[in-house]
């Protein structure tokens, strides 16, 4: 099989799509908070409304295309339907002067991520053998974060170079999100011999009751893990220029970038569990920055730490899901465990722009923090024995 830096060609172009995507993506969320404070004339309540809906539309969707893309052998297609759909979009922003344009935009943005990530996964698992997947993924997730990087720091140059020049911004993303679409040229379609049959159903008497009670406690941290566009108008609370405002973005993903190897490394030592635990309290931690030191390093600092502790929760309480059900019900998990996201993402961006704007940042920083330590401490009494 043709390789290309040690992967395989499909492993490869895939993980190219996703940089280009991602670099695209990153470039209009980091100067979302500024586009809507000095263009669109609105405040936090629009903004989390929008990334709540959108954010939570698209776990929802997740639930359904996975399946879909089984029973239709077709997961070339279903990704690539998602990934032109999300770059259609983005034109949309040159013309858009209302937060109602916005939001139409942003929800079919974020479907059409619901749409292709699972056949994306599925596709790209079934392009490699057993023993290299771990490495495929990795280089996958390598370039996705790469492109995450980029994206803001281009966004930060183009701001530099041409103050409110967000139109440049919307443009260039959208050229660099032809690129992941020209990408998927070079990739192939593989099918497998697997017949789907039946509805998709939320079958949750099928799950242990420690499963049941994972699913109450990732709905209330999803509410409090408030939508990243939105906690970068903490920038703009302390007067910063919007032109550095991508740059804060940036922390973010770097912090998340360099510890996401080294959270599913410290997993597999010392278990899930711990791993989840000190995840959600480094957000807390960088919410409690965002609340009582209002200077610039200590707003970088608190982007950093929130970099890290979401590298910390993201991928390892996915396993620990794993560990909590049985592998014939394992496809069904997961479909729960998205619904149960999406709901609480969806409600965080809402009632925490609505707090944001109504009674200020703190008042939504606190309530999130308040969340997650009533969350954790139900967390801490689950049993992590993997179900038999």
């Amino acid at each position: 099989m043709k390789r290309i830096f040690g992967v395989e060609k499909n492993v490869f172009f895939m993980g190219l799509v996703s940089f280009f995507n991602d670099f695209s993506n990153e470039m209009i969320i980091s100067v979302f908070p500024a586009f809507f404070s000095s263009v669109l004339k609105s405040g936090a309540a629009s903004l989390g409304f929008i990334e709540g809906v959108a954010d939570g539309l698209s776990n929802i969707t997740k639930i359904f295309s996975g399946r879909l893309s089984d029973r239709l052998q077709k997961r070339k297609l279903l990704a690539l339907s998602g990934y032109i759909l999300s770059v259609a979009t983005r034109p949309f922003y040159l013309i858009s002067s209302s937060v109602g344009h916005v939001l139409g935009i942003r929800v079919i943005d974020r479907i059409g991520k619901g749409i292709r990530e699972a056949p994306r996964d599925a596709l790209l698992s079934l392009s490699t053998t057993q023993e290299s997947v771990g490495r495929s993924f990795g280089f996958h997730r390598a370039m996705d974060s790469a492109g995450a990087i980029l994206g803001p720091l281009v966004a930060f140059l183009i701001l530099s170079a041409f103050p409110g020049a967000f139109n440049k911004v919307f443009l260039t993303a959208f050229f660099v999100g032809i690129l992941a679409l020209f990408s998927f040229v070079f990739i192939k379609e593989i099918h497998t011999v697997h017949k789907m049959g039946g509805k998709i159903r939320f079958r949750l008497k099928a799950h242990t009751k420690e499963f049941k009670r994972f699913l109450v406690i990732i709905f209330i941290l999803s509410l409090a893990n408030l939508p990243i566009a939105l906690l970068l108008l903490r920038t703009v609370d302390i007067g910063l220029t919007p032109s550095f405002i991508p740059l804060f973005y940036l922390f973010f993903n770097i912090s998340y970038t360099l510890f996401s190897i080294k959270a599913g490394r410290m997993a597999d030592r010392v278990g899930d569990k711990p791993v989840i635990l000190g995840g959600y309290l480094l957000i807390a931690l960088g919410y409690l920055f965002m609340i009582y030191d209002h200077t610039l390093t200590a707003l970088a600092f608190g982007f950093m730490i929130l970099g890290i502790g979401s590298a910390f929760t993201d991928g390892v309480q996915r396993s620990f899901a794993a560990r909590l059900t049985s592998p014939e019900e394992r496809g069904n998990a997961y479909g729960l465990l998205n619904a149960a996201i999406g709901c609480g993402v969806l409600i965080s961006g809402v009632v925490g722009g609505l707090l944001w704007q109504n009674f200020g940042a703190t008042s939504a920083l606190t309530l999130s923090l308040g969340l997650i330590l009533v969350a954790l401490i139900a967390f801490g009494l689950l049993d992590g024995k993997r179900a038999s």
